[in-house]
């Protein structure tokens, strides 16, 4: 009856052995899983979106903002992707903590861990500089054109170099003496030293260039709102008028802001971490498989490294939802009030004392057809209208439009220019 009795003090160390060594490994793993399944639905949802709403375009159009955000935001999408498979594999180790490794193996996932990171971060600072440049334009147009045209050039050459400075440290790379996990050795090895800060250099300079970008266009949107603020009270005859803030001005701050944060927060800490001159930190934070030692050091320097890691991959699984989710509803604010905007200009244009003022200096002769396509609009047929609209058939033969102060014209210049202005705002996010 009592053969199977356990000392209280057995118990114990039984269960801190085992929550330990086993319950760890499968936390780390679940949690990894997780992180992967939220950003592989989100991802291929973007692959699936984009590839859907891509438009047929000539050899000869040149691509717009939108268009360029659109491929970038791709793009970004494939690579997490791949950063999320390698967190799968990862994670696969640890659900199986007794699963040997090698060297090969060892290097493979280094490399491909590293490259992929770089990549990402690479192109999340060429999104911050599209819309740096597509929202501050601080320089003309030919000159932004061709920095734009430069910019993903630029940005796989440094990928290029830094995927090489990767490459030169595998030879530092190898396989623990019990075989459960990767580290790194830099024993009479220099190159693969200098190339690792090289590569940390490398990380710090796109994060760095992403929150200037923010930054700068955060900056750029508040002293442009506080500048017309200061306009309108300036020509306004009340000096207490209050100019509030539009609401899509204020969501776009917001959303840039929450994506700067974002990056900032998932990227900094692993960017830092990798300048520490220690050779057991960035062993298990550039190569480690299972955190940790292997799951035996709990100390705070090793929750540290563990959160650094796993937040990279945070970063990769959460895009999605800060360039895709959050964008669409923004995008819909910033074209509503675009559109309500241009409705309040054209009926500004069309008040009575402006086309008095403007019937004036129109012709004689095309008084005539202003009142029939006047009359048209408002209680004619369609027929009418045609037959008003036919007197004008080609543009050389029609002197309303080429008429420089034809209610037309300004008309269709007004809409012109409010159809460019809702584009612009529409590629600012």
């Amino acid at each position: 009856m009592f053969a199977f009795f356990v000392p209280p003090v057995c118990n114990r160390l039984f269960f801190e052995t085992f929550s330990e060594e086993m319950m760890s490994p499968y936390f780390a793993g679940f949690l990894y899983l997780a992180t992967v399944i939220t950003g592989l639905f989100g991802n291929i949802w973007v692959v699936c979106s984009v590839a859907r709403s891509r438009k047929p375009k000539s050899l000869m159009s040149r691509s717009s903002p939108s268009d360029r955000l659109r491929a970038y935001i791709s793009v970004l999408a494939v690579i997490d992707l791949t950063v999320l498979m390698a967190l799968l594999v990862r994670s696969l180790y640890h659900f199986l903590p007794h699963f040997m490794l090698d060297s090969n193996s060892c290097r493979a996932m280094f490399v491909l861990e590293n490259s992929v990171k770089i990549t990402s971060l690479t192109v999340l600072s060429c999104i911050s500089i599209e819309r740096y440049i597509t929202i501050r334009k601080p320089f003309c147009s030919e000159v932004r054109r061709q920095f734009v045209n430069a910019t993903p050039i630029g940005a796989s050459i440094f990928v290029g170099l830094v995927i090489g400075a990767i490459i030169c440290q595998i030879n530092s790379v190898t396989v623990s003496t019990d075989g459960m996990n990767c580290v790194r050795s830099y024993r009479g090895k220099a190159l693969p030293r200098v190339a690792a800060y090289l590569t940390a250099v490398a990380f710090l300079v796109d994060l760095t260039l992403i929150s200037l970008n923010y930054s700068q266009i955060v900056r750029h949107v508040r002293r442009k709102f506080t500048k017309r603020r200061a306009r309108v009270q300036a020509n306004s005859r009340v000096r207490e008028s209050l100019v509030n803030e539009p609401r899509y001005m204020r969501e776009m701050t917001a959303a840039i802001v929450r994506v700067g944060v974002f990056h900032v927060v998932c990227w900094l800490p692993m960017s830092l971490m990798q300048f520490i001159p220690d050779n057991s930190i960035q062993s298990e934070l550039t190569a480690g498989i299972r955190l940790f030692s292997n799951f035996r050091d709990f100390s705070f320097t090793r929750w540290l490294i563990f959160i650094a890691t796993w937040l990279t991959s945070t970063n990769a699984a959460g895009d999605w939802i800060f360039y895709a989710v959050m964008n669409r509803d923004l995008r819909n604010l910033i074209r509503f009030a675009t559109e309500r905007r241009k409705r309040s200009t054209m009926s500004h244009a069309a008040s009575p004392s402006t086309n008095r003022s403007l019937r004036q200096q129109v012709p004689p002769s095309m008084k005539v057809l202003h009142s029939i396509s006047y009359r048209s609009s408002i209680g004619g047929s369609m027929d009418d209208a045609a037959g008003a609209s036919f007197l004008q058939s080609s543009p050389k033969e029609s002197t309303v439009s080429q008429e420089p102060n034809s209610p037309y014209g300004v008309r269709a210049k007004i809409s012109i220019l409010t159809r460019k202005e809702s584009d612009t705002d529409g590629d600012m996010v």
